[in-house]
């Protein structure tokens, strides 16, 4: 009934758009021709004519004073049909044809004037790059909107009426081809062949998943594309997003996560607040990413607090890791409120389009590709050698307990136990092709990665099938992405730092108990433990289209994203991870609780269905299209997580169920409940939106865009369910002005601007909800319970941007391309968690309760600086700023995130800004930290008596001041190529892990890094750069001596490509290639530490990266 009240409420929508279609349609004006069959060797005309009237009906027509029928046509005449052959004989003789009735008059250039002749019937087919007709494609005289666009065939038929016919030029475009002007002279049969799009203004951008898309310079909206061609798919890595770090302009990619993991994506700015509390759950700060029409399911991790003390935290995985780089036909970010309007409450953080490659016309034809490399460790941490570490252990030790301990002659390096020679291998088929109504396209890629650190590795197996077709009216499409992702991670600690007195074997070779309180030898974890995601995955839409009218189009699109994953781990009692404290009683025996195994299992299902018409029509100078659908969606995720622990052999790979159970009630404890726990979670939620979106456009120079769009989600409480958001655009091509004609040197100069709303309703299925938690097997007295966890609010309410953008897009010379924009998102209604009084029963509860900005600016440019057939040189880079700031905050909560990385949200400061305690050195007197406040100078002692977290100020901020990216492609005449490709940072800093420096009370257990050896020896010392070795020293982990500036230049990808000449090879191949790949090559930090001691290069990165080295080729046949 609900979905019925939407689509009643657009009855009158459809009703006007096909009202409109009627009154607006034009007469069909193309005539077809018959089919022949010519096989001349050049022939005179006589024989041509001859020919064609023993095999048609027609007749010609000619004043034989002024007509040689003698002449020679010096060509060759094969064609199956009339139009064709008179396109080759018109194309060699100074005659022109025009067909009336059953009458083809054949005229001498002086036959008919300018003057004289009033119109012309011209006709003929314009055909696609690889000669097959092109429907769609609009010939239209030039300097006016006067023409036709060809049928299904790419037949058109169109009377001519201008003043001086042989000098009226026609201009035959399509999107994505180049724009073809013709001068008509004598002709009246054409055979127009098109070519893919070289010039920026003729590429063509997809505007929305609606199916609008633009030629680049009628783009009103804020959009970035990347196509296929600059897609570095060669770079060694297992997603897409991974590859485009530095690539867009506005985009800032991190990989925050290892292999398969998620990455961050912001795009200008964070659009939301993130939970301070390191809470899993809160608002998304993530783009919508949507794949061939398909929403794609963000993967969010369920609240760790409620569910066994957080035992069945999960590694989340890349939704983009569903699809192959190799499948992927271009990627367009939208931005501002003209581009991401339409989408309204889910574009508040910017929307990502993917679209995957279809069929290209032509015969079948095969791809395959094969890539091998190896891959290291980089930017390791440099930890205290085996006598460094028992120097420093031993002044720990005198300055606490008076005793020491000498050197055991073990120097453990740890780092080379963990880390080996990764393996990277990559396999890629695919077939293609197309017929004038069908395309088709499959393909399947095969990745294995085994990482430098030991027991780590993903497989992925990423399929696509693509099929279509185009008929007279109905179109059909249907996209399919199966695929198979296993990540490996085994629980191996890292981030731990060994302490290198450590011996990792025992004298027989079998692994040691390093006896270090539950933490294993890492060696055997990785060896024993288990840690194995494996994730079955379909990413599928069907879209049907149908043109009601020539100017009216009905369409519809069904889209499901679903995903099957299962996380096993098991810890074995054959090391320390599985050997939990405590024993039981089972049958008069004594048992250890050894061995814990943990199964996370989620199953997930988002679908889409939207159904619209799209209204497109041109009136003189004039150009209207208007866009208006509904669109349905659901999100379900199921979440099933199980725990055993105590297993009669505890060292094999048990199943949940095999946990020791107690039953007998005489038994004080029930050990049933404690070895075995289940729980289960259920995330569903709905939304149903009504959208629209209108262009105007007058003479190619002025344009208009307007948006709207209404949301009905089920996330918030019945008073607040709705949001109704839009925004606006216009963008004027001065370049066209009659006052710039004269600038040759001119191509392009464009200004845009757009202001509008946007919102973010993903915040979970049930914010606004009051939550019950239930737990099967445990509980109270042995009961299923259920609990509140989750304070009601039903008074929650969607997220808005408020949403403004400027731009000036310049191209010069032929050779420049520049882009500047400045915009401004005023955020408001925030949701955060702000506390409320502990008698309603909770502590906080989450409320629109923010406001905030971001504004900056965003430079693009790409500079052709030699295009040459020998040799071609481009370069691009983009540049970007933000400044972030919150303006209101309404209620008490808590400020501050944990000391350790001490983020916050304060009126009138960054959400970015790092709060902490002006560091100024070490006392030469006492080894201690001494810190600055309003200009005094104090101890840290003292000063963590005087001050609390209200006297923290701000130290720094984890935004960059500008950030980017930039490439460099070269092309060499006689098939080489390189391309350099990289990115960069000025400003912002890095708060790094303080224990690692100078955490000396786990000096006894674990190493610290290289920096910690620089302590205080004594009174006197002023070269101290940490202070003294004692647990007396109270250590503030958000001091700025744990600050680093990131500031960085970083090379990720340098391929070499060498494209062999096939055809003087006596091989069946059309194209092979052969490249050399590096990947993550080099960075460089304007941080630079003394020699052996670590900077932000190596904290940075806890998960140490990977350089790979690879060779592949790529062939096609």
């Amino acid at each position: 009934m609900f979905q019925s009240l939407y689509l009643l409420k657009l009855r009158p929508v459809f009703l006007a758009l096909l009202f409109l279609g009627l009154v607006l349609t034009p007469k069909k004006t193309f005539a077809q021709q018959g089919e022949i069959q010519l096989n001349l060797n050049k022939p005179t005309l006589a024989n041509f004519i001859k020919a064609i009237e023993s095999q048609t009906t027609y007749r010609f027509v000619y004043n034989a004073g002024k007509i040689d029928s003698n002449r020679v046509i010096d060509q060759s005449v094969n064609a199956t049909n009339l139009r064709d052959a008179l396109a080759i004989v018109s194309a060699k003789l100074p005659y022109s044809f025009t067909v009336k009735a059953d009458q083809i008059i054949i005229l001498a250039p002086g036959d008919q004037t300018g003057s004289q002749q009033k119109t012309r019937r011209i006709q003929g087919k314009v055909l696609d790059p690889s000669g097959l007709g092109l429907p769609g494609a609009t010939l239209t005289i030039k300097n006016t909107k006067q023409g036709v666009m060809t049928d299904a065939d790419g037949n058109f038929s169109y009377i001519l009426s201008t003043a001086d016919i042989p000098n009226t030029q026609l201009e035959v475009k399509f999107l994505g081809m180049e724009t073809q002007t013709i001068t008509v002279g004598n002709q009246s049969v054409f055979n127009i062949q098109m070519q893919e799009a070289q010039n920026e203004l003729d590429q063509v951008i997809i505007t929305s998943s609606y199916g609008t898309k633009k030629l680049k310079e009628e783009v009103v909206g804020s959009i970035v594309t990347i196509t296929d061609k600059e897609i570095p798919t060669q770079q060694a890595s297992e997603s897409v997003d991974k590859m485009l770090e530095g690539q867009l302009a506005g985009v800032l990619v991190e990989n925050t996560t290892g292999i398969g993991g998620p990455v961050s994506i912001n795009i200008r700015g964070q659009g939301s607040l993130s939970p301070l509390n390191n809470a899993l759950l809160g608002t998304s700060t993530q783009p919508l990413i949507i794949i061939d029409g398909v929403i794609m399911n963000e993967q969010t991790a369920i609240d760790n607090n409620f569910f066994d003390g957080g035992n069945f935290s999960e590694t989340l995985n890349n939704p983009l890791g569903q699809i192959s780089p190799d499948d992927i036909e271009s990627i367009n970010v939208l931005k501002d409120a003209a581009a991401v309007g339409v989408y309204g409450a889910d574009g508040a953080n910017g929307v990502i389009l993917i679209t995957t490659k279809k069929g290209r016309k032509g015969a079948m034809q095969y791809s395959f590709s094969s890539q091998l490399g190896i891959s290291e460790a980089i930017n390791q941490i440099k930890y205290l050698s085996g006598s460094q570490y028992t120097q420093l252990r031993n002044e720990f030790l005198r300055n606490t307990t008076g005793a020491t301990v000498p050197q055991n002659g073990i120097n453990t390096n740890w780092f080379e136990l963990l880390n080996q020679t990764g393996v990277y291998n990559k396999y890629n088929f695919s077939a293609s092709g197309a017929t004038q109504k069908l395309n088709y396209r499959a393909s399947v890629t095969y990745l294995d990665i085994d990482e430098p650190q030991v027991g780590n590795g993903a497989k992925q197996v990423n399929s696509n099938i693509n099929l279509g077709y185009r008929g007279e009216k109905l179109n059909l499409s249907l996209s399919l992405s199966p695929s198979y992702i296993q990540n490996k991670q085994p629980n191996i600690y890292y981030n731990y730092a060994f302490a290198p007195n450590l011996n990792p074997y025992n004298e027989d070779g079998s692994f040691a108990f390093l006896g270090l309180n539950g933490t294993p030898n890492p060696l055997a974890a990785a060896s024993q433990n288990r840690n194995v995601s494996d994730t079955y995955g379909v990413l599928g839409s069907f879209n049907v289209e149908y043109q009601l009218l020539p100017e009216l189009k009905l369409s519809s699109l069904f889209g499901v994203d679903y995903k099957d994953k299962k996380q096993d781990r098991y810890f074995s009692a054959a090391n320390e991870s599985g050997q939990t404290n405590g024993t039981f009683e089972l049958d008069g025996m004594q048992y250890p609780r050894w061995g814990r195994r943990l199964i996370n299992k989620r199953n997930s299902t988002r679908w889409n269905w939207q159904t619209q018409g799209f209204f497109e029509k041109r009136l003189g100078l004039h150009s209207v299209d208007l866009l208006a659908g509904v669109e349905l969606a659901e999100e379900r995720t199921d979440l099933n997580y199980a725990s055993g622990i105590g297993f009669v052999n505890p060292e094999i790979l048990n199943p949940v169920n095999a946990a020791l159970q107690d039953d007998d009630p005489e038994t004080q404890e029930n050990d049933r409940f404690d070895n075995q726990t289940y729980v289960f979670d259920i995330n569903n939620n709905s939304r149903v939106s009504v959208y629209s979106q209108f262009n105007y456009n007058y003479a190619g120079k002025y344009f208009l865009l307007v948006n709207f769009r209404r949301d009905e989600s089920s996330v918030f409480g019945s008073d607040s369910n709705v949001a109704y958001n839009g925004g606006a655009g216009v963008s004027w091509i001065l370049s066209k002005e009659n006052f710039l004609s004269d600038a040759d040197w001119l191509d392009l100069l464009k200004l845009k601007a757009s202001y509008g709303t946007t919102g973010n309703s993903r915040i979970g299925s049930y914010s606004a909800l009051g939550l019950y938690s239930r737990e099967i097997n445990g509980g109270y007295n042995g009961q299923n319970e259920a609990f509140p966890s989750d304070a009601p609010n039903p008074n929650l309410s969607w997220e808005k941007n408020n949403k403004f953008n400027f731009g000036i897009d310049l191209n010069v010379f032929r050779k420049l391309q520049l882009s500047v924009e400045y915009y401004y998102d005023d955020l408001k209604d925030l949701i955060t968690s702000r506390d409320i009084p502990t008698e309603n029963g909770f502590g906080s509860l989450q409320l629109n309760a923010a406001e905030m900005y971001n504004k900056g600016f965003e430079v693009s440019a790409t500079m052709n600086w030699v295009d040459t057939d020998a040799f071609k040189w481009r370069t691009s880079f983009n540049l970007a700023t933000l400044q972030n700031k919150v303006t209101s905050l309404v209620g008490l909560g808590s400020d501050y995130s944990t000391a350790a990385n001490a983020l916050a949200q304060k009126v009138g400061y960054s959400t970015s800004a790092i709060w902490g305690i002006n560091w100024v050195g070490i006392d030469p007197a006492t080894g201690r930290d001494l810190v600055s406040k309003d200009g005094q100078i104090y101890d840290v002692f003292t000063y963590r008596q005087l001050f609390n977290e209200d006297a923290w100020e701000v130290i720094g901020n984890n935004q960059p001041d500008v950030y980017g990216g930039f490439s460099n492609t070269f092309d060499f005449g006689f098939g080489l190529s390189l391309s350099v490709r990289g990115s960069y940072q000025a400003g912002g800093e890095e708060l790094v892990d303080y224990q690692l420096i100078s955490q000396y009370n786990f000096i006894n257990t674990r190493n610290l890094s290289a920096n910690a050896f620089d302590y205080w020896r004594g009174p006197g010392d002023t070269n101290a750069l940490t202070p003294v070795v004692s647990n007396s020293n109270p250590i503030a982990a958000n001091m700025s001596r744990f600050l680093y500036d990131a500031t960085f230049i970083k090379i990720n990808n340098i391929n070499l490509s060498y494209s062999v000449p096939v055809s003087g090879l006596n091989v069946p191949l059309d194209e092979l290639s052969l490249f050399v790949d590096a990947s993550n090559v080099a960075y460089w930090y304007r941080d630079n530490p003394p020699a052996g001691r670590n900077g932000i290069r190596e904290f940075k990165f806890v998960y140490p990266q990977a350089r790979t080295l690879s060779l592949g080729l790529r062939t096609r046949f």
